[in-house]
């Protein structure tokens, strides 16, 4: 096990209520860990400790997270900044992103595992960074000696030098992939709709995945497939701006006002888009992405092949996922029930040139993602059964974590919520246990 001792970690929060729970929480690890009340707090400690990561709180007196993040980047740009919040404003979180450059966003109430989880990754990127650039100083030293050893030797300082440079390469595309995985927008993006959504917490992944695939088995090329792919994992961007209180609804039982309200998003989702630099085929698509194949959809009426084929791609998708995730009736469905609605709606909502290259495709994803695991309603689940994935409920706060087994107790409970929430939850079950 790696020795984090040496890793600093900056906790940030004006609540001490929730400072005292970290400090409890991480007076069980192995790392190095201060707690400051205030941005300003934080801010004077950073004058004289080098923190490795930063967590911080979005919505503070005096001094925002985002404004915090900001000044932390400029004093210590080699640390790596997290947002701990339950506060989901758009316009702050671009601004951490941009200004503060955070590298990953945790919701509160958070999952104990899970931060845990996180933290540790950081410090092992952390780790990889300082060992990195110890390895970048100590070649250099190294070959500079070489240069003056005796030339008797100039084969094994040829070779030696050869095997420096290996493990650095090697080191450096660590640290660049380690990099690059903390600072994905989309990804920060995407973990921020799902704060509002009802869906199930895989609901956009399982849309942008699909999707990808749909467009690379249609033969579009590598380009188009990264485009269709971030805007299926960002097509309900515009929702943001849309109430709680119709985001919860069905989308089968929205209706007069809140339907006219709802049906902004696409150009909602657009406009939020279409200023960001090399995003505006994106953009493009997730304007389009609710037209249907008949001229019915919105916002433009656009038919047939005049709907991009990327938004035709995500539109399939999109309504699959819709029906069977129970999103469009307020029931989940199994796999053939959605493969039939499909079929059924095709030629009038979804172009029918993509059914069967989308239901060969759909069904290897899943196939691919739960090859070991079945899929159980509440009412069917039984005593001993493990759970293959997370489950959270109706608002997006975890329930049980992957690897739970069920009792006759939890089962109960969970039938309990199920009736009390008016939700139809599913469970995700290993299909090889015992």
């Amino acid at each position: 096990m790696a020795d984090f001792s040496e890793v600093k970690i900056l906790f940030v929060d004006d609540e001490v209520n929730i400072l005292n729970t970290l400090r409890r929480l991480m007076s069980l690890e192995d790392f190095s860990c201060d707690f400051a009340n205030s941005g300003k707090e934080a801010l004077l400690r950073m004058e004289t400790e080098q923190y490795d990561i930063i967590v911080s709180d979005m919505r503070m007196p005096e001094m925002n997270g985002d404004e915090f993040l900001t000044l932390a980047r400029e004093i210590n740009p080699t640390s790596t900044r997290f947002i701990l919040s339950g506060y989901s404003d758009f316009n702050s979180m671009t601004n951490a992103l941009n200004k503060g450059g955070i590298h990953q966003f945790i919701a509160k109430p958070w999952d104990d595992n899970y931060l845990i989880e996180k933290l540790t990754e950081a410090a092992q990127f952390t780790i990889i960074r300082k060992e990195h650039e110890h390895l970048v100083a100590l070649t250099k030293k190294q070959a500079e000696e070489l240069k003056q050893a005796n030339q008797l030797l100039e084969v094994r300082v040829e070779s030696r030098t050869q095997e420096l440079k290996q493990t650095s390469d090697m080191l450096d595309l660590s640290y660049q992939e380690l990099k690059s995985s903390y600072s994905m927008f989309i990804d920060v993006i995407a973990q921020v709709l799902q704060l509002r959504s009802v869906a199930p917490k895989d609901h956009l992944n399982d849309v942008a995945e699909t999707a990808r695939a749909l467009a690379r088995a249609s033969g579009l090329d590598e380009q188009a497939q990264d485009d269709i792919y971030k805007a299926a994992k960002l097509h309900e961007l515009g929702k943001i701006r849309i109430p709680e209180s119709v985001l919860k609804k069905p989308l089968g039982q929205i209706h007069g006002a809140e339907l006219i309200e709802y049906k902004q998003y696409p150009m909602q989702g657009f406009s939020l888009m279409a200023s960001l630099d090399n995003l505006g085929e994106v953009a493009n698509l997730i304007k389009a992405h609710c037209e249907r194949f008949d001229g019915k959809g919105f916002p433009a009426r656009i038919q047939g092949a005049d709907i991009p084929i990327g938004a035709r791609i995500i539109a399939i998708v999109m309504n699959y996922f819709l029906y069977r995730n129970g999103l469009f009736d307020g029931r989940s469905h199994t796999d053939e029930e959605s493969d039939f609605y499909i079929k059924a709606i095709a030629g009038k909502v979804v172009d029918p040139n993509l059914v069967e290259p989308f239901l060969e495709v759909v069904h290897d994803e899943l196939s691919k993602k739960g090859q070991h695991e079945a899929r159980v309603e509440v009412q069917a689940a039984q005593a001993g059964m493990v759970l293959s994935r997370d489950l959270f409920n109706v608002r997006g706060v975890i329930m049980l974590t992957k690897g739970a087994v069920l009792t006759d107790k939890t089962i109960a409970k969970l039938k309990f919520i199920a009736e009390k929430d008016s939700a139809d939850y599913v469970l995700y079950v290993d299909a090889e246990a015992d």
